[in-house]
């Protein structure tokens, strides 16, 4: 594959991205890699998996939040404690098995079903 494809391949996928609502999850800092691909989508609804990993020395918790856009609501979650309000939906670590604690080179992942545009959510680590 030439340049030329390369590159307009990566810009098809960021144009898709921004198509379906947004670009993918990411770090609000450096503490962690966040990647959050697709894993499917259907008629007013998808699926996304996010993986949260630890680049430091150190260990660190997170959290995150989900801006809906109207009519879209978060159908079923996993890998964290859910709770909505409005159109945010903040995620916050489960208290088990690790009490919220990433060490560090480990990962964590959750994710959710939605409905209504795919909608991204914003990680920070700390």
């Amino acid at each position: 594959m030439g340049i030329r494809m390369k590159i307009a391949a990566a810009l098809a996928v960021g144009a898709l991205a921004i198509l379906l609502g947004g670009a993918p999850a990411k770090a609000a800092d450096p503490l962690c890699e966040v990647s959050s691909p697709l894993a499917t989508q259907w008629t007013n609804g998808y699926m996304v998996n996010i993986t949260i990993r630890n680049v430091t020395t150190r260990p660190v918790s997170w959290r995150a939040n989900v801006i809906l856009q109207p009519p879209g609501v978060i159908i079923q979650g996993w890998g964290g404690v859910f709770t909505a309000s409005a159109t945010q939906v903040s995620i916050y670590p489960p208290p088990y098995p690790s009490g919220g604690v990433i060490q560090p080179g480990e990962s964590h992942i959750f994710g959710y079903v939605g409905s209504g545009p795919v909608v991204y959510p914003q990680v920070a680590c700390y």
